[in-house]
């Protein structure tokens, strides 16, 4: 290939994330998926207002660009961080952790990852509902 690839955004679908894997009302829209030699995958996720994910980790690093709104990231045994638009967050490989919308908010955030084979994401529990209405408040501006 000696030109730019043009994938035009009516040509991509938005999909519901897997209900198994997030709490809440979560989309994808896929930007990049691995091919040849890449073997990097770029995600938009838009997380409704109280919208997650389950505990997870990633056999790479994943980093996350907070593109909308207010989301947090958490470190399971650390306190948890705000993210907001311009926010980039890099979670290490094999970190357990979880992200996605404070309470009444919006937030989006584009997930890039290196995959590595099928199961380069392990998911765990979700998070509890007690525990996300404890931290999941945005702090005041």
């Amino acid at each position: 290939m000696d030109d730019v690839t043009i994938r035009p955004a009516a040509a991509r679908a938005t999909k519901a994330a897997p209900a198994e894997n997030f709490t809440g009302t979560v989309l994808q829209d896929a930007y990049a998926a691995p091919t040849a030699a890449s073997r990097t995958s770029a995600t938009l996720v838009t997380f409704t207002p109280g919208a997650r994910t389950n505990w997870h980790t990633h056999k790479t690093r994943q980093v996350l660009v907070a593109t909308l709104g207010t989301g947090m990231v958490e470190v399971r045994g650390k306190p948890p961080r705000i993210l907001r638009a311009g926010d980039v967050a890099e979670v290490p490989p094999g970190v357990v952790h979880w992200h996605g919308a404070v309470a009444g908010h919006l937030f989006a955030h584009i997930s890039f990852l290196e995959i590595e084979g099928p199961d380069n994401n392990t998911w765990m529990e979700p998070v509890d509902e007690a525990h996300y209405q404890k931290v999941a408040v945005a702090p005041k501006a």
